[in-house]
Protein backbone atom coordinates (compact mmCIF):
# COMPACT_ATOMS: atom_id res chain seq x y z
CA UNK A 1 0.00 0.00 0.00
CA UNK A 2 1.40 3.36 -0.86
CA UNK A 3 0.78 5.55 1.97
CA UNK A 4 0.10 9.10 1.09
CA UNK A 5 -0.51 10.59 4.63
CA UNK A 6 0.98 9.59 8.06
CA UNK A 7 -0.26 9.92 11.48
CA UNK A 8 1.33 9.65 15.01
CA UNK A 9 -0.84 9.66 17.35
CA UNK A 10 0.29 10.87 21.30
CA UNK A 11 -1.76 9.76 24.12
CA UNK A 12 -1.29 11.60 27.53
CA UNK A 13 -2.99 9.56 30.47
CA UNK A 14 -5.28 11.85 32.39
CA UNK A 15 -4.86 11.90 36.01
CA UNK A 16 -7.96 9.19 37.93
CA UNK A 17 -11.12 10.45 38.52
CA UNK A 18 -10.44 13.81 36.33
CA UNK A 19 -13.33 13.65 35.05
CA UNK A 20 -14.79 10.49 35.48
CA UNK A 21 -14.58 7.85 33.05
CA UNK A 22 -12.07 10.14 31.06
CA UNK A 23 -8.64 7.93 30.85
CA UNK A 24 -6.57 9.73 28.35
CA UNK A 25 -6.16 12.48 25.81
CA UNK A 26 -5.32 11.90 22.11
CA UNK A 27 -3.53 14.20 19.73
CA UNK A 28 -2.79 13.29 15.83
CA UNK A 29 -0.03 14.54 14.42
CA UNK A 30 0.13 14.99 10.62
CA UNK A 31 3.60 13.58 9.58
CA UNK A 32 3.61 13.68 5.83
CA UNK A 33 1.29 15.02 2.71
CA UNK A 34 -0.70 18.72 2.89
CA UNK A 35 -0.90 18.67 6.75
CA UNK A 36 2.44 18.15 7.55
CA UNK A 37 3.55 19.58 10.54
CA UNK A 38 -0.45 20.11 11.50
CA UNK A 39 -2.04 18.10 14.64
CA UNK A 40 -5.55 18.03 15.86
CA UNK A 41 -5.99 17.88 20.14
CA UNK A 42 -9.11 17.43 22.45
CA UNK A 43 -9.61 13.98 21.18
CA UNK A 44 -10.20 12.07 24.60
CA UNK A 45 -10.58 7.98 25.34
CA UNK A 46 -13.38 7.48 28.00
CA UNK A 47 -14.27 3.99 29.32
CA UNK A 48 -17.64 3.36 28.84
CA UNK A 49 -20.49 3.68 30.97
CA UNK A 50 -22.14 0.52 30.00
CA UNK A 51 -19.04 -1.40 30.04
CA UNK A 52 -16.18 -0.20 31.82
CA UNK A 53 -13.62 -2.58 29.96
CA UNK A 54 -14.59 -1.17 26.49
CA UNK A 55 -13.11 2.07 24.97
CA UNK A 56 -15.16 4.82 23.70
CA UNK A 57 -13.19 7.76 21.60
CA UNK A 58 -14.66 11.35 21.77
CA UNK A 59 -13.21 14.43 19.26
CA UNK A 60 -13.38 17.71 19.56
CA UNK A 61 -16.99 19.59 19.30
CA UNK A 62 -17.87 23.59 19.62
CA UNK A 63 -20.89 24.52 21.53
CA UNK A 64 -23.02 27.06 20.54
CA UNK A 65 -26.27 28.63 21.25
CA UNK A 66 -28.79 28.43 18.90
CA UNK A 67 -31.01 31.28 17.71
CA UNK A 68 -33.89 29.70 19.99
CA UNK A 69 -31.51 30.00 23.26
CA UNK A 70 -30.88 26.55 23.31
CA UNK A 71 -27.20 25.09 24.17
CA UNK A 72 -25.95 22.71 21.04
CA UNK A 73 -23.05 21.30 19.96
CA UNK A 74 -21.38 20.15 16.76
CA UNK A 75 -18.47 17.84 15.71
CA UNK A 76 -15.27 19.67 14.42
CA UNK A 77 -14.32 16.72 12.88
CA UNK A 78 -16.77 15.15 10.35
CA UNK A 79 -16.76 12.49 7.46
CA UNK A 80 -16.88 14.48 4.41
CA UNK A 81 -18.78 11.86 2.32
CA UNK A 82 -22.02 13.64 1.65
CA UNK A 83 -24.18 10.62 0.76
CA UNK A 84 -24.81 9.43 3.68
CA UNK A 85 -26.94 6.46 4.52
CA UNK A 86 -30.35 7.53 5.75
CA UNK A 87 -32.28 4.79 8.56
CA UNK A 88 -33.56 2.36 5.48
CA UNK A 89 -29.55 2.00 4.94
CA UNK A 90 -28.57 -1.21 4.80
CA UNK A 91 -25.82 -2.35 7.51
CA UNK A 92 -23.42 -3.11 5.21
CA UNK A 93 -23.76 0.42 3.72
CA UNK A 94 -24.04 1.97 6.92
CA UNK A 95 -20.50 0.24 7.82
CA UNK A 96 -18.93 1.15 4.42
CA UNK A 97 -20.23 4.51 5.26
CA UNK A 98 -18.49 4.68 8.59
CA UNK A 99 -15.80 2.65 8.19
CA UNK A 100 -13.02 6.04 8.00
CA UNK A 101 -14.57 6.87 11.35
CA UNK A 102 -13.94 3.09 13.04
CA UNK A 103 -10.41 3.54 11.62
CA UNK A 104 -9.69 6.74 13.48
CA UNK A 105 -11.15 5.45 16.87
CA UNK A 106 -9.06 1.86 16.50
CA UNK A 107 -6.10 4.02 15.81
CA UNK A 108 -6.15 6.25 19.06
CA UNK A 109 -7.29 2.89 21.18
CA UNK A 110 -4.62 0.81 20.00
CA UNK A 111 -2.04 4.00 20.71
CA UNK A 112 -3.79 3.98 24.04
CA UNK A 113 -3.75 0.43 24.65
CA UNK A 114 0.09 0.58 24.04
CA UNK A 115 0.67 3.18 26.31
CA UNK A 116 -1.26 1.36 29.30
CA UNK A 117 0.96 -1.81 28.76
CA UNK A 118 4.62 -0.18 29.00
CA UNK A 119 6.03 -1.18 32.29
CA UNK A 120 5.43 1.87 34.90
CA UNK A 121 8.75 2.60 35.72
CA UNK A 122 10.54 2.47 32.90
CA UNK A 123 10.84 5.09 30.45
CA UNK A 124 7.63 6.32 28.42
CA UNK A 125 8.05 4.64 25.00
CA UNK A 126 8.49 6.64 22.09
CA UNK A 127 5.41 7.84 20.57
CA UNK A 128 4.31 5.58 17.51
CA UNK A 129 3.85 6.40 14.09
CA UNK A 130 0.53 4.82 12.73
CA UNK A 131 0.96 5.30 8.73
CA UNK A 132 -2.71 5.54 7.51
CA UNK A 133 -3.83 6.46 4.00
CA UNK A 134 -5.02 9.70 3.15
CA UNK A 135 -8.55 8.28 1.77
CA UNK A 136 -8.27 6.86 6.07
CA UNK A 137 -8.81 10.01 7.45
CA UNK A 138 -12.74 11.38 7.66
CA UNK A 139 -12.31 14.69 7.20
Amino acid sequence: MKTESGVRVDITLTPSGNPPGKLADAALHFTDGPLDGWCIVGIGVWEKRENRNELSVTFPQRQFISHKGEKRSFNVMRLSDPNKPDDTASSDEKNRYYAPLHRLRKLVTDAYQEVIAAPPDGPAPAPMPYEINADDIPF
